[in-house]
């Protein structure tokens, strides 16, 4: 899959508008260092290129699955911290190439900067701690076949792990630790072997992110998604919205031969949620990781569109209906070009006239019924729309029904097929107090 574009992002709500904004990316990061989580931050964005790609990573995931504690690194955030921080230090005095050099200047300047040389002291130490903790997990993945996501990363760790040098230093009490062996560490650590180092530090991060998207399977009783090769059906059991308290679990099957959805209910009956919690599954599935639902099978797809949240653009002086419009011109590019779409579309056209908003509509809808491998969910509050399409060999009709009884009404949350004609908007005004507001509103008297 391709990536998909910064509107989808924060329209899913895969990254965080700001910091305290729920977040797909909050609701997997159970990382343990700010390394780990800004590594998090990075993969969610990077959807996989390919099928193949996107099985590495599954399989990844799940081997750690298997036995976590034997890929967790135990190391203290802190230390991972001072490690990296050590890392970055470029002091003048230390970075000499010769490695007497380095030895006289490092030690010439612990004389006359004992505060700055304590920073160099205090990174070595905090990396040999890292270093023996991470020699630790690779001592419990010795029997353990490392996935080819990781192998080259876990092979460059142990070279640099049990080189004959560091070696000595990782078997030695850190406060026996000589100021000499302190330059000569300095020296090993950021100057002749910097690459180990930060490779080291790279891996610490990478499977701490993979272990905080395993630790949320587990906690939320995530399932891994199955891309059916053969198979060009969409079939999604008890799916959920991952940032919704007490989410209504949900079903859909879509066959390969009826790729457009046509999606109906009420206002406040779910429709919306919906169309984001498949947008969310399809997303995730193409990151490789596990998903909120009960089981998925889905095909493997090019391009992943929204249009749930479009607005107008002030700055560029465009309306909601031109914006819908060239969102729908992307989709029609991409399709054009032989790409396969997941394409979630929510009510299609309301930013205009309801003439023009069912021609527009019609258009759209007999073109997509003709990409097949591609799948669209669109949901409409144009009744004449859904009649016009009862009898479409390539459309299907999900709904959200509203039960209405005298004034009162309750959503199921639950989808069914077929449509729903129901409508809610005046019960919904007259229970929020709007139209009592305005109806007993005290007019000014008239002199």
């Amino acid at each position: 899959m391709q990536p998909v574009d910064r509107h989808t992002l924060f329209e899913l709500q895969l990254l965080p508008e700001h910091s305290r904004t729920a977040s797909i990316f909050a609701f997997y990061n159970h990382t343990e260092t700010l390394g780990g989580a800004d590594y998090l931050k990075s993969i969610i964005t990077k959807p996989k290129e390919t099928l193949k790609d996107v099985m590495r990573f599954q399989k990844l995931l799940k081997t750690i699955a298997l036995r976590p504690a034997a890929w967790q690194v135990n190391i203290a955030k802190a230390y991972a911290a001072a490690a990296e921080s050590y890392y970055a230090l470029s002091v003048a005095h230390s970075m000499s190439q010769d490695a007497v050099k380095h030895w006289f200047d490092t030690w010439l300047y612990s004389i006359r900067n004992k505060g700055e040389y304590y920073r160099i002291q205090s990174g070595v130490l905090a990396t040999l701690r890292l270093a023996r903790a991470v020699q630790s997990t690779l001592d419990h993945l010795a029997e353990t076949a490392i996935p080819d996501e990781v192998s080259d990363d876990i092979a460059e760790v142990r070279k640099f792990i049990y080189s004959p040098i560091l070696s000595v230093f990782l078997r030695k009490n850190d406060g026996k630790l000589s100021d000499r062996s302190i330059f000569y560490l300095d020296y090993y650590l950021r100057i002749s072997h910097r690459d180990g180092f930060r490779q080291m530090l790279d891996t610490l991060y990478k499977l701490d992110a993979c272990l905080a998207i395993v630790k949320a399977a587990k906690r939320h009783q995530l399932a891994f998604p199955v891309f059916d090769s053969h198979s060009h059906g969409f079939n999604a059991e008890e799916a959920w919205h991952p940032l919704i308290t007490d989410a209504i679990a949900n079903d859909l099957s879509l066959a390969g031969d009826r790729p457009v959805c046509i999606l109906t209910g009420a206002n406040t009956s779910g429709k919306t949620t919906f169309l984001k919690t498949c947008g969310i599954i399809v997303y995730l599935a193409h990151l490789g990781w596990p998903v909120p639902a009960k089981s998925l099978h889905l095909p493997f797809t090019d391009r992943l569109f929204t249009s749930i949240h479009l607005s107008d653009d002030l700055d560029q002086g465009f309306s909601h209906f031109y914006n819908e419009m060239m969102r729908i011109k992307q989709i029609s590019e991409a399709l054009s070009n032989g790409e396969q779409c997941f394409v979630i579309v929510d009510e299609l056209f309301r930013g205009t006239n309801q003439e023009d908003a069912l021609h527009c509509s019609k258009t759209v809808l007999d073109g997509f019924a003709n990409f097949g491998g591609s799948y669209f969910l669109v949901s409409t509050h144009l009744h004449e729309l859904i009649t016009h399409y009862t009898s479409h060999s390539k459309l299907s009709f999900w709904c959200f029904r509203t039960r209405i009884t005298d004034n009162q009404f309750r959503n199921t949350f639950k989808i069914e097929e077929g449509a729903a004609f129901e409508k809610v908007g005046r019960l919904i005004m007259d229970q929020t107090g709007v139209t009592a507001l305005l109806q007993n509103a005290k007019r000014p008297s008239s002199e």
